[in-house]
């Protein structure tokens, strides 16, 4: 089988990407979606008009105070600017933190012009209407998960296990990649002690809203609750097979709530038991938290439309860093997938988010292939390197080239 070739690709022009960035803001700044008059604005405003010590004394959210911080942060900005363009404002520097983590971790895989690359990410439409429209904090948690991707790459696992307790304390979806983490915590039998850098970073950024009164019984269960919202859904246009059942059978596919949560939890599984027998080098790493990610979002039930913002970072990621046509081939399928599903949910309706789960599920099976071309028998392989995942003649992925095996000389 020839090798595979890498492909000479420059980052795009500097000024390209900031002329198409400002297009989007111009056009999407005036806008703006329900969450925002419904929850975000309201929260801003509790905080401008009580203060910020009276304010976290007591429960005005269903978001962890990490972001009610940064909140508070910039709330002072009210007295010239609307709360609209406040929280924007914010949300467009989680989105600069973003960039700066994409920075960071194409650095640890030692790309070259990595900073022009980084500044690709202002422009990705997930990431422009997530900012830009939305005014969601999802970049900030994104941003955490990629430098703990990075660590992860660095084999500093401390500094690994401390990013995924930040990007937990921001939004509950970077659970989303915790398979990743765990199958590589178990793999290089990081000492358990290590693992409690999660949890000491989380109750560490919760310390300051404790301390202000919030109940800590409030703060336990603020995922739980958020878990409970809109359960009358299995899926919430996200781009995975849950909303085609839904489309299928609106009225029986919430019943599929337990189906969909053994599948995802057998999927996370399956995905940890792999990865200790199957070796990435530090490109494949990263291609194999995406599929992490694009894993746990296609099958757990109650997704949203936003939950694959973090695969589409990864995945970018490791396209960035593989440097060839089929990994960017790749990439393009999840960010056309991750934008569908939302300009299905502003609108345009069944068909866009049909059309995001249809590239969703051919990345994620592209993605699994490498996992899935085990020895017959899963017994620790002999050194052989199975051929390229293809999903038809020609389409060749480059995510794997695995260096060595159990039993190998690792």
């Amino acid at each position: 089988m020839p090798p595979v070739q890498r492909i000479i690709l420059r980052p795009p022009a500097p000024w390209l990407v900031a002329l198409v960035a400002a297009a989007q803001a111009w056009v999407l700044w005036p806008l703006f979606t329900p969450d925002m008059t419904a929850y975000l604005i309201p929260w801003l405003e509790t905080i401008r008009d009580a203060g910020v010590a009276n304010a976290f004394a007591r429960p005005f959210s269903n978001y962890m105070p990490s972001y009610l911080y940064l909140l508070a942060l910039v709330s002072p900005l009210t007295a010239w600017l609307d709360p609209m363009s406040v929280i924007k404002l914010l949300s467009v520097a989680g989105t600069v933190a973003l960039a700066l983590a994409m920075h960071r971790l194409l650095g640890a895989l030692g790309v070259a012009q990595r900073a022009h690359w980084a500044a690709l990410v202002i422009a990705l439409p997930s990431v422009a209407f997530n900012a830009l429209l939305m005014g969601q904090c999802d970049a900030i948690y994104v941003a955490a998960c990629l430098m703990a991707v990075a660590m992860a790459v660095e084999r500093r696992h401390i500094a690994m296990f401390v990013w995924c307790g930040v990007a937990v304390a921001f939004k509950a979806q970077a659970v989303l990649v915790a398979p990743f983490f765990l199958a590589i915590a178990i793999q290089r039998r990081v000492p358990l002690v290590q693992w409690l850098a999660a949890p000491a970073a989380l109750l560490a950024l919760m310390a300051p809203a404790l301390l202000a009164g919030w109940p800590p019984a409030d703060l336990a269960t603020i995922y739980f609750r958020q878990a409970g919202t809109f359960s009358n859904d299995i899926a919430r246009n996200a781009p995975n097979i849950w909303s085609l059942a839904g489309m299928i059978a609106p009225e029986f596919a919430p019943r599929l709530f337990g189906l969909a949560l053994a599948a995802a939890l057998g999927a996370a599984a399956w995905f940890i038991a792999k990865m200790q027998v199957v070796r990435f080098d530090n490109a494949g790493l990263v291609g194999m938290a995406a599929l992490a990610g694009l894993l746990t979002a296609g099958l757990l039930p109650r997704m949203h439309e936003r939950y694959f913002l973090l695969a589409d970072m990864l995945i970018l990621a490791f396209a960035i860093a593989r440097g060839t046509r089929s990994a960017f081939a790749l990439a393009a399928l999840v960010q056309i997938g991750s934008f569908a599903a939302i300009t299905g949910y502003l609108g345009l309706g069944a068909p866009m988010v049909a059309l995001g789960t249809a590239c969703m599920i051919a990345a994620t099976w592209i993605a699994a292939r490498p996992l899935a071309m085990p020895n017959a028998n899963d017994n620790p392989p002999t050194g052989r390197n199975p051929g390229p995942a293809v999903l038809r003649g020609g389409f060749r992925y480059d995510i794997e080239q695995r260096l060595s095996f159990r039993g190998s000389g690792e």
